[in-house]
C-alpha cells in the first residue's frame, strides 16, 4: 500500500507534536507516527521556560498549559543526620512580575506527559492523531520526494506501507532511526559516573506544598518534587548508590529513600514509573540532509540540569515549522530550509555547554549548597538569538558588531534590540483599525501569529507610512501582515495597513528602539524573532528576497 502526505513526522514527543501543530496551523497536512504502543508516562521535562510559554501562546495552547501547570515550588533543604531540620529554602525560579515586554517571566511546572496530552488534544481539532504502534523501517530520498517504509504492528500481524512524502522529520529521540540512516554524526560523551534514578511515585509524610532535598551528589542525594494534581511526586536519586538495583527492586527504592533522608516516616506508595538515567552530552553536526531533518532529542541529548531539554526541542520544531510551511505552500525556495541548521546549531551547542557546566557544578556542590540550582538568566531562553543568521537583515547602528559569527547565542535578554533577537511584547496599544473590536486595548503578542510575518511600521507621518506600506504590498497578504504603530496622540492617517494601533504607553517604540520622526520597519517572523530591522524599501526587499528566494550563497 502506498499513500501520499506532504510531511511525515517520526516520533510523537514534544518536538514532533509542536512541529505537527505548527504545520497544521499553516494549512499543511501531516502524519505523525510513533513506534510505542502507548503514550509516554512520567514527568520528564516538567520545567517549561518563559520562551516556550511564548511559543505555546503562538500555537494557541497556552491557556490549557497554564490551567494544568503549577508554579515552581520552594524547595526545602534538610540537615543530615536527622533529616527534619530545615537549613535553607530556595526557589529554582524566583518570583518575577510580568513587564510590558515579557508577559511570562517565570518558568512553570507541568509533566511532559500532560504537555504532550494537551498538544495531542489540539492536533485532534485538525483531525490529526498520533499513529501508535507504527514504526519507520527506512527511507529513500529522491529529488522531489522521500519514500518511507513504515510498519503498523498489531496482534493480527504487521501491515507494511510506503509513504510518499515531500519531507520527513525525525523527532524519534536519541536512539531513533532517522538520524542514523541519514548518517549524521552524534559526537559527545556519556557520563557513566553521574547516573540518576528518576521516578514518579506516591508518598506520605512530606508536605506537598514544597519540594524537599537531602544530601549531595558526591555521596548520596535525594530530591522530591511535589505532584501537579494527581498525587505523584518526582524523585531524583543520585550519588554513590546502586542505581540499577533501586530501579529493579521496590524494596531497594524504599530503603534508598529512608537511608538518604534519614527518615522512617516517609512512606512510598505506588510507583508509576522509574528509570535509570545516564547523562549523555551529544549533538549532530547538522540538522538535516536533503529532504530529511531531525529535531529535539534526535538531534541533541543533554543532562537534565538547567531544564533546557524539552524547551530546546520545542524551539527546534518551531524554527523548522514556519520555514517548512512556507516552502510546502509554495511561497519560499527549499533553500530556506538550510537556515534551520544555520540558526539552531550554535544555539544547541551553547545549550549543551551550559547544561554540562551546571551538571559539573551540581555534582561538586556540598550538601546544603543551592547556588547550582539557580535557573534564571540565560536559562529562561529569552536571550536566545539568531543575529548571525544569513536571512536576518539589520540596518540599525551597531549591527555590524553583532552579525556574522555567533556570539552569545544564549545571551541574557536586554540591551539594544537587533535583527535575530526575540521580538518583545508591548502592551498598552489602542487599536484604531483592524479586525475585531476597535478602540480596544491590545498588545503585540495578540497581533503576532505563527502563520505569517508581521511587519511593524513605526511612522508618524502619512508619507512615511505609505512609503513603507507600498514596499510591503508586493508580498503575499496570506503570509505578511502589516501593522502601523503610531506614537501616542498622533492623528490617524488614511493608510492601507491591515492593523493600525496607537502606542498609548510608549512600550512599542521603547522596546523596538524606534525613534519618533524616523521611519523604522521591523519584520517579525512567524516564530516571534525579528527577521529585519530596517529603515526603508531596500531593507524590506533584501529581507524577503532571502526568505522567499532563499539566502544568498
Amino acid at each position: 500500500m502506498t499513500t501520499p502526505t506532504p510531511v511525515l513526522i517520526v516520533g510523537a514527543g514534544p518536538a514532533g507534536l509542536v512541529l505537527a501543530l505548527s504545520l497544521l496551523l499553516n494549512g499543511v497536512p501531516v502524519r505523525i507516527i510513533d513506534k510505542a504502543s502507548e503514550y509516554h508516562v512520567g514527568r520528564r521535562g516538567r520545567g517549561i521556560q518563559p520562551r516556550t510559554l511564548e511559543v505555546f501562546h503562538l500555537l494557541g495552547v497556552l491557556p490549557d498549559i497554564l490551567a494544568a501547570s503549577s508554579s515552581i515550588h520552594l524547595i526545602r533543604v534538610y540537615e543530615l543526620p536527622g533529616g527534619t531540620e530545615i537549613i535553607k529554602e530556595f526557589s529554582m525560579s524566583p518570583p518575577a512580575d510580568p513587564t510590558p515586554a515579557i508577559p511570562y517571566p517565570r518558568a512553570t511546572s507541568l509533566g511532559q506527559d500532560k504537555t504532550e496530552a494537551i498538544l495531542r488534544d489540539h492536533l485532534s481539532k485538525y483531525n490529526c492523531h498520533v499513529e501508535l504502534n507504527t514504526e519507520l523501517l527506512g527511507f529513500e530520498q529522491y529529488p522531489d520526494r522521500v519514500s518511507a517504509r513504515i510498519a503498523k504492528h498489531s496482534d493480527d500481524g504487521d501491515i507494511e506501507e510506503t509513504v510518499e512524502c515531500h519531507y520527513l522529520v525525525g523527532t524519534d529521540g536519541g536512539k531513533g532511526i532517522v538520524r542514523k540512516q541519514l548518517g549524521l554524526s552524534f559526537l559527545g560523551e556519556t557520563r557513566e559516573d553521574q547516573r540518576i534514578v528518576v521516578a514518579d511515585l506516591q508518598l506520605k509524610g512530606v508536605d506537598h506544598h514544597y519540594g524537599h532535598q537531602w544530601g549531595d551528589l558526591a555521596t548520596k542525594f535525594c530530591s522530591l518534587r511535589p505532584p501537579d494534581d494527581d498525587g505523584y511526586w518526582t524523585l531524583l536519586g543520585a550519588g554513590q548508590i546502586d542505581h540499577a538495583k533501586i530501579v529493579a527492586d521496590r524494596d531497594e527504592l524504599i530503603a534508598f529513600v529512608r537511608a538518604v533522608t534519614d527518615r522512617d516516616d516517609i512512606e512510598v506508595g505506588h510507583v508509576k514509573w522509574i528509570s535509570e538515567f545516564r547523562p549523555n552530552i551529544r549533538m549532530v553536526d547538522k540538522f538535516g540532509e536533503g529532504r530529511v531533518f531531525v529535531a529535539g532529542d534526535a538531534a541533541h541529548v543533554h543532562p537534565p540540569t538547567g531544564g533546557q531539554g524539552l524547551n530546546s526541542s520545542v524551539q527546534d520544531a518551531f524554527n523548522l515549522g514556519w520555514k517548512l510551511a512556507l516552502v510546502e505552500r509554495g511561497f519560499a525556495s527549499p533553500a530556506l530550509l538550510e537556515t534551520y541548521t544555520d540558526e539552531r546549531l550554535p544555539v544547541i551547542a551553547e545549550m549543551l555547554k551550559k547544561s554540562s557546566e551546571l551538571l559539573d557544578k551540581t555534582v561538586r556542590a556540598r550538601a546544603g549548597s543551592t547556588s547550582a540550582w539557580a535557573r534564571g538568566g540565560a536559562l529562561l531562553q529569552l536571550g536566545v538569538n539568531y543575529r548571525w543568521s544569513p536571512i536576518v537583515v539589520d540596518e540599525r547602528a551597531g549591527a555590524e558588531g553583532v552579525s556574522g559569527q555567533p556570539v552569545a547565542a544564549y545571551g541574557d535578554a536586554g540591551g539594544a534590540l537587533h535583527a535575530g533577537d526575540r521580538a518583545p511584547d508591548a502592551t498598552g496599544l489602542r487599536k484604531v483599525k483592524g479586525p475585531d473590536a476597535l478602540d480596544a486595548d491590545t498588545s503585540l503578542f495578540r497581533i503576532f501569529g505563527s502563520s505569517y510575518h508581521t511587519a511593524l511600521v513605526f511612522a508618524a507621518s502619512a508619507e512615511d507610512a505609505n512609503t513603507a506600506l507600498a514596499s510591503l504590498a508586493k508580498y503575499p497578504a496570506e503570509v505578511v501582515r502589516t501593522v502601523l504603530i503610531l506614537p501616542a496622540g498622533a492623528p490617524v492617517p488614511a493608510v492601507d495597513a491591515e492593523v493600525v494601533v496607537q502606542d498609548r504607553d510608549g512600550h512599542a517604540y521603547a522596546g523596538y528602539g524606534a525613534e519618533q520622526g524616523r521611519l523604522t520597519i521591523v519584520i517579525v517572523r512567524p516564530d516571534d524573532y525579528v527577521g529585519a530591522l530596517v529603515h526603508g524599501a531596500h531593507g524590506v526587499e533584501k529581507y524577503f528576497s532571502g526568505v522567499f528566494a532563499g539566502p544568498a550563497a
